[in-house]
């Protein structure tokens, strides 16, 4: 009998070992001694004490294992917690690119798979894992707290994220919030304008009858160049006429289509057009571009300059972009595409209408008749410069005003009013005699003068597709007409006192003298009567030349009145009356042209335009307009020390050593002085003049010191004065 209890206990410890326990340890003890007080009341009392010995035997074994089993699952305990700190550190560590919602997904994704660790586990060994499920509720609470997430976000802002483009190796894509994505857009509106409303006929084919007028829609940023002929290569080629940007391609506009190629989720295109920043290093090892090839293309500060070092197929597909862009505004019109120019397009549009340029400005000279450079290259280092027994610096980056590239604006465009066609960035052309050959035109802000040239200039990177900081690309697109389209040839007559500066643009050769101011004051006074409102907002201050340091009285009483003065430049005026006499003449010059109309019915007259005051730019672009070729010779040689500008050359000047100097004491001829090649006269010195924009006068007048009279300064003025005057442009509108 006792033999089969023990044959029983064993049968029951063995399936016990191989089965999951279902209750715990403390109720398997409980029914194991309870099943041996039932077996005890049926054997001897001899069989007792073997039946204790036994049952001793077995609690001591069970005991030992509980312990075993106990010791491992304390251990397992130990070393799990390690495993979640090596979690937590993880998404610590990854947290500086991870938003808040990925960071939460984590987290859970660690505790379900905790918990499914733990229900993995015998019953009555989850008691032991309490410890654990208590550090996975923990793991529930957000590692990073929501103000950190949010001075986070603000670092990021801050830190230059458009730099991960200049990371070639495990390439991490930026990834826009927003606020980005907005402003990309917003910047998309500022390129391209809104979408306009369609059109009749949803772009389907209709009858000629009704047909709605279509027209070629002028892109924004864009100029249009005029067909035109030219002699080129010693051929006699015609070019079609197209648009073209008016400044290269900039950083700010280069970026705005790598955003939407990311929007968009064209990512491969992405890594194809993306700069390579590191060729500033790359491309100039020996000088210190770091800070180029880490801000250049990011940051706001270089939003307007010329983008570089993106590859040539980067570029053709900034091209392709542009116009699915373009054609989105304009409700899939169908325009021509946007492309890079050949070489005869670029040459063309660089000469302004002009044949035989050497530079886009015109004329032999790098400098201006001011002693300024006229475009971004390496010039030659003046002897003023060096150092005695110098010869490493042979060139002066720095001394046309800039020292790496310059904004796409900075000096005076060309006669069609495009920005840098030389210097500051090489631009992409396709050479159409060389079958389509890349190469590139204008030279580059490393270049020397020579390679400035338009149609001689060497190119130092033709045949390059590479990404280069030295080359950039200006993009056109090719005019397409439309369909109520006619040609208007140049006008045969010349607006009165005035010289061609392009077909639609003319500048008084003069400014506006006494003579002219009469003219007007005459007008109003005759038309209106002398008590009119018209004649008395004409008339002019002549106690302007009141001065308590000088005696001015004879200017008071004859400089506007006497005959003497009649062709000296008018002072004494605010803006609003410039701006009216504008007005005034614009009406009469139109009564003029209606009279002369009907005896020269050859002549080609304007039919739409208006006199009014140049605009900043204009202004400076006449005023840095060299000297003719036939002028530059003569002040090099008889008139070398001639009169050229009234004004001061400084403080201590006497009246009558300005006289000796200028040949003036105060204001001077309008028709003084050497014209420039346009014709004009006087844009630096004698009055300072008036612009578009209110208060601001430019050029020095004859009490200006010469130091302070450059084409760049402003004057600022509040009311009528002695030195003030200004001329007219006339303006074709259509």
């Amino acid at each position: 009998m006792e033999q089969d209890n023990n044959k029983r206990l064993d049968e029951l410890f063995n399936q016990a070992k191989n089965e999951p326990s279902k209750v715990s340890f403390e109720e398997t003890k409980e029914q194991f001694v309870n099943s041996i007080e039932n077996i005890s009341s049926s054997v001897s009392t001899g069989g007792n004490l073997a039946q204790f010995s036994n049952l001793k035997t077995l609690i001591m074994i069970t005991t030992i294992s509980a312990i075993t089993v106990g010791a491992i699952m304390v251990l397992m305990n130990d070393a799990e917690p390690a495993k979640l700190n090596t979690t937590t550190e993880q998404v610590v560590a990854e947290f500086s690119y991870t938003e808040e919602e990925s960071i939460e997904k984590e987290h859970k994704q660690v505790v379900k798979a905790h918990f499914e660790k733990v229900n993995q586990l015998p019953a009555n060994l989850k008691e032991i894992y309490d410890v654990k499920v208590e550090l996975a509720l923990k793991i529930m609470e957000p590692v990073i707290s929501i103000d950190s997430l949010k001075k986070y976000q603000l670092e990021l802002n801050k830190s230059e994220r458009k730099n991960e483009f200049m990371v070639d190796t495990a390439y991490r894509f930026p990834n826009l919030n927003y606020t980005e994505i907005q402003a990309n857009n917003r910047q998309k509106v500022k390129m391209f304008g809104k979408v306009k409303k369609s059109r009749k006929g949803n772009g389907k084919f209709i009858g000629k009858k009704g047909r709605e007028q279509w027209y070629q829609p002028d892109p924004k940023g864009f100029l249009f160049i005029p067909m035109g002929t030219m002699q080129y290569k010693e051929k006699n080629v015609s070019v079609q006429p197209f648009y073209m940007k008016q400044t290269e391609v900039t950083n700010l506009e280069y970026r705005t289509f790598l955003f939407d190629l990311l929007i968009q989720g064209r990512k491969d295109e992405f890594l194809i057009a993306k700069p390579d920043q590191t060729r500033w290093m790359k491309d100039y090892p020996y000088s210190y571009n770091k800070p180029m090839q880490t801000h250049y293309f990011s940051h706001a500060a270089y939003d307007h300059y010329p983008v570089v070092a993106m590859s040539r197929k980067g570029a053709e597909m900034y091209c392709k972009w542009f116009t699915t862009e373009l054609n989105k505004v304009n409700n899939y019109d169908a325009v021509n595409d946007v492309r890079i120019p050949t070489d005869i397009e670029w040459v063309y549009a660089a000469q302004g209408g002009k044949e035989d340029f050497l530079y886009p400005w015109g004329g032999p000279n790098l400098i201006n008749s001011n002693g300024y450079y006229m475009a971004n290259f390496k010039p030659n280092r003046p002897e003023s410069y060096r150092q005695e027994g110098e010869k490493f610096y042979e060139y002066c980056y720095i001394c046309d005003g800039a020292f790496h590239t310059a904004k796409v604006e900075s000096y005076n465009p060309n006669d069609f009013g495009l920005y840098c066609m030389s210097g500051n960035v090489a631009e992409m052309v396709y050479n159409k005699d060389e079958n389509m050959t890349p190469g590139t035109k204008g030279g580059s802000w490393t270049s020397i003068g020579q390679e400035l040239q338009i149609i001689q200039g060497k190119d130092r990177f033709k045949g390059l597709e590479k990404p280069s900081v030295d080359v950039g690309f200006r993009p056109v697109m090719t005019f397409l007409g439309s369909n109520n389209y006619t040609y208007i040839p140049d006008i045969t007559v010349i607006p009165p006192g005035t010289a061609k500066i392009s077909s639609n643009l003319y500048f008084d050769k003069t400014e506006v003298t006494n003579f002219n101011w009469k003219e007007y004051v005459t007008w109003n006074l005759r038309t209106h009567g002398k008590e009119s409102k018209q004649h008395k907002e004409a008339l002019l201050d002549t106690m302007v030349w009141k001065s308590k340091l000088a005696y001015n009285e004879p200017f008071v009483k004859h400089y506007y009145r006497h005959p003497a003065y009649n062709n000296y430049p008018v002072v004494g005026i605010t803006y609003e009356q410039a701006v009216a006499f504008c007005k005034w003449r614009t009406d009469r010059v139109k009564e003029l042209y209606k009279k002369q109309k009907i005896k020269n019915k050859k002549d080609i007259f304007p039919t739409n335009f208006k006199y009014r005051l140049p605009t900043k730019q204009e202004w400076e672009r006449i005023a840095n307009a060299s000297y003719s070729e036939k002028i530059l010779k003569k002040l090099e040689g008889k008139y070398a020390y001639s009169y050229r500008v009234n004004i001061k050359r400084n403080d201590k000047e006497t009246i009558k050593e300005s006289i000796a100097k200028n040949g003036a004491d105060v204001t001077a001829l309008v028709t003084s002085y050497w014209p420039n090649k346009y014709g004009i006269y006087n844009m630096i010195g004698n009055v300072a003049e008036m612009i578009s924009e209110k208060g601001i006068a430019k050029g020095g007048a004859w009490n200006h010191q010469e130091k302070d009279a450059t084409t760049e300064k402003d004057y600022k003025y509040t009311k009528a004065n002695c030195w003030v005057g200004f001329r007219c442009v006339f303006e074709i509108i259509d």
